[in-house]
């Protein structure tokens, strides 16, 4: 085994070429939407080939919307989904901190001869470090009758097209939901979209009605459940076995659901046994068909589990919820199971003028919402950059306490200055100057953009989620992990055109 002094001096021999190629095109697409960052960060027009326009300054559809081949551009895009799936914000975030990264990594790389590989090891250490003062300084949210929740959704809408109106709206859904309820706000509040305006539904709102809508009529207090898999008979998984098979399940799920007084079924069984159909009408029972995806969206938000009619015919025993009451608007197709008072769920309609528009504010709301989940789960962190540059400087104190590795934990603090002084950058400032200054001021001080002056971000509201903030960070590094590995790009041969 080779000894540290020998790995520490092995130099590079992969194709540097083919580096910067890559190391470019990941600060390419950063550079296409760093200016959005920031509560004063500018628009993006986009025109597809129709000529369909959209104007937006969220990263993540900006990204998605280019057009891009080269792979490593579309690896960045891969990842900002995969951000977007399980966060729900902080894309460009990731992108900037990421390219800032890799452009240090490629400087150490070509000019000092840093072997990529002690730059991936000591990456992972400095991202521990960075967690370690996150978690630190984070702030805990109690409840959402916490004063802070206004200043999480107020920080996560702010750039945002409609914002204020839309957090407000939250708030709203958020409300009905009780100062006890559930954090699990991400399936909590419902999204729908629809041109004209935005409606708050104190329960779900369904695109779909009733395979026959004149039973809604009978029904009050409705208990609702969730059937997952084939409504057609004989059922996969029953253990009936008379010659009668068909009628005998039918029967048998029929009586469970009377059994347990189910008044509405939602299904997403794509057949539906006639018959079946017929048996659940004269005992004035409301059968909705949904996707699956929608299935699985609703039973989480009523957090009620989805099960097998074969599970239902054995068991007997059928999870339900208790609905206040089912309407329908049939103008709308619309079928709205009304939740309780502090009940589990809460739709928003959000509506626009255009179908463009109304994507871009239902971008909106989903930045806020994910935001304050989040923050009601993990807590919150000074925003406005200012948690990344005071993790930059507890980590560049590690470095000088000779606690960690100089040159991996480097390029991390690069990566995170960057935040703060792209959003400066994008106010009006000189964020280099601005940052100089910055430097000499305690933890959690940032600027006012809107005046220049120093502030205490958490006391002014300027807050951020934890969890968001350090997920950004950890997708960072791994696009920087991945980009600096690679020492050759190759054209994989196409049997097809007989071409290498």
């Amino acid at each position: 085994m080779a000894s540290e002094e020998t790995r520490q001096t092995k130099q590079f021999s992969g194709d540097l070429n083919a580096l910067a190629g890559n190391v470019m095109a990941a600060v390419g697409m950063a550079d296409v939407i760093r200016t959005t960052m920031g509560p004063r960060g500018l628009d993006k027009l986009l025109v597809d080939q129709m000529g369909n326009r959209v104007i937006t300054n969220d990263g993540y559809t900006v990204l998605v919307s280019l057009k891009t081949a080269h792979p490593v551009s579309r690896l960045l895009v891969e990842i900002a989904e995969r951000q977007e799936m399980n966060v729900g914000d902080g894309t460009t975030s990731t992108v900037i901190m990421a390219a800032e990264m890799l452009k240090e990594g490629y400087r150490m790389t070509s000019e000092c001869g840093i072997h990529p590989s002690r730059i991936l090891s000591e990456l992972d250490e400095g991202v521990d470090i960075v967690a370690e003062y996150l978690n630190s300084v984070q702030i805990q949210i109690e409840s959402l009758k916490d004063p802070k929740v206004k200043d999480i959704l107020k920080t996560a809408t702010a750039s945002k097209l409609d914002g204020r109106q839309l957090s407000n709206h939250i708030m709203l859904a958020a409300d009905h939901l009780g100062p006890q309820s559930r954090t699990d706000l991400r399936h909590g509040i419902l999204l729908l979209r629809r041109l004209g305006d935005d409606v708050f539904v104190d329960g779900i709102a369904i695109e779909a009605m009733p395979q026959e809508t004149s039973v809604v009529s009978y029904i009050s207090n409705p208990n609702v459940c969730f059937i997952k898999g084939s409504l057609e008979f004989p059922l996969p998984g029953t253990q009936i076995e008379d010659n009668e098979r068909h009628d005998a399940e039918r029967k048998a799920l029929i009586d469970a659901l009377v059994k347990n007084e189910i008044n509405v079924v939602l299904t997403s069984a794509p057949n539906i046994d006639n018959a079946f159909k017929m048996e659940l009408l004269t005992r004035n029972i409301a059968l909705i068909r949904l996707s699956m995806e929608e299935l699985v969206l609703f039973s989480r938000s009523l957090e009620t589990p989805a099960v097998y009619g074969s599970q239902i015919i054995s068991g007997n025993i059928l999870p339900c919820f208790k609905a206040d009451s089912i309407e329908l608007d049939e103008d709308k197709n619309l079928t709205i199971l009304r939740a309780p008072k502090s009940g589990v769920a809460a739709t928003l309609i959000i509506g626009g003028a255009t179908t463009e528009t109304s994507k871009e504010r239902m971008r909106t709301c989903i930045d806020g919402i994910c935001g304050l989940h989040y923050a009601l789960k993990g807590g919150v962190v000074p925003g406005g950059g200012i948690a990344e540059l005071n993790a930059a400087r507890y980590l560049e104190k590690k470095m000088l306490d000779g606690k960690s590795q100089n040159i991996g934990c480097g390029i991390l603090v690069k990566g995170l200055e960057s935040i703060s002084r792209q959003i400066l950058d994008n106010a009006g400032y000189n964020g280099y100057e601005m940052m100089v200054r910055l430097r000499s001021q305690p933890d959690g001080i940032g600027v006012d953009v809107a005046t220049g002056e120093f502030i205490n971000m958490v006391d002014s509201g300027i807050i951020d989620s934890r969890i968001t903030k350090m997920h950004a960070i950890q997708i960072a590094v791994h696009i920087v992990k991945t980009v600096l590995k690679i020492d050759r790009n190759l054209l994989k041969d196409d049997p097809k055109e007989g071409v290498n």
